[in-house]
């Protein structure tokens, strides 16, 4: 199990809980088309001049990975630039958005192909207003994520995860304790029953992945009226982190 528990200073305390999962049988898409659904593509694309980081990948899910996984590492990556001829990888801090002069046609795709994908889960949809924080999770055993939350009142909830180093092709609940119950974080162990609402169910891929898109997580009022962080990330405190 992993355990991350994550204060939001002066109003509210939230425990988020990721616990193996002994349901097998939940219909989940695969998780590759999640994957796929954190980015908008566009062919023989690219942004010039503003690529943070370039690798050597065969395939093109592996350059997307590369760029949902810069965020656990506070790096963003805006687009990723997939060129299969040369099995390159270039991730970027911009997109046809933020350099709309920069995003230019490749003029010679006789010569090379290069498949741009413009990751679309850096921001929720409709986020304008929305108070937002996120816990970084990092274990001792390799394990490591990020978990976004987007909040306006009255509003649902929306969240977006993306998990790398875990189990593969293994299923994962994510929880959210309520406060009453947070003193028992510590004790939990591997057969001990985790009390505590279960927003998402997560799927790993055959690396050990989990992504989950920009999604609204109904029925969770934890977070409107008094109890809704009026401040920035800041204002967000990671204060505990155990894997058993």
């Amino acid at each position: 199990m992993i355990f991350h528990r994550i204060t939001v200073l002066f109003l509210t305390t939230v425990t988020v809980i990721l616990a193996t999962s002994t349901n097998s049988s939940l219909k989940q898409k695969p998780p590759n088309l999640k994957l796929l659904e954190c980015f908008e593509f566009k062919k023989n694309y690219w942004i010039v001049g503003h690529a943070f980081h370039t690798s050597s990948v065969q395939f093109k899910d592996e350059c997307l990975r590369m760029c949902l996984t810069s965020s656990i590492r506070k790096a963003k990556c805006l687009s990723a630039m997939h060129v299969p001829n040369d099995d390159e990888c270039v991730i970027s801090d911009q997109d046809q958005v933020t350099k709309p002069d920069l995003f230019i046609e490749n003029d010679t795709p006789g010569t090379f192909t290069v498949n741009f994908f413009r990751n679309i889960c850096v921001d929720p949809p409709d986020s304008e207003g929305a108070d937002r924080f996120e816990a970084r999770l990092q274990g001792y055993k390799g394990g490591e994520g990020i978990i976004e939350f987007a909040h306006v009142d009255g509003k649902n909830l929306k969240v977006m995860v993306v998990l790398s180093g875990l189990k593969e092709n293994s299923i994962y609940n994510v929880n959210i304790l309520e406060e009453k119950h947070q003193e028992n974080v510590g004790k939990c162990g591997k057969s001990q029953k985790v009390d505590g609402k279960t927003i998402l169910t997560l799927e790993t891929d055959h690396t050990g992945m989990a992504v989950e898109p920009w999604t609204e997580i109904r029925d969770f009022n934890e977070l409107d009226g008094e109890n809704a962080s009026k401040k920035s990330v800041s204002n967000v405190m990671l204060t505990q982190f155990l894997m058993h």
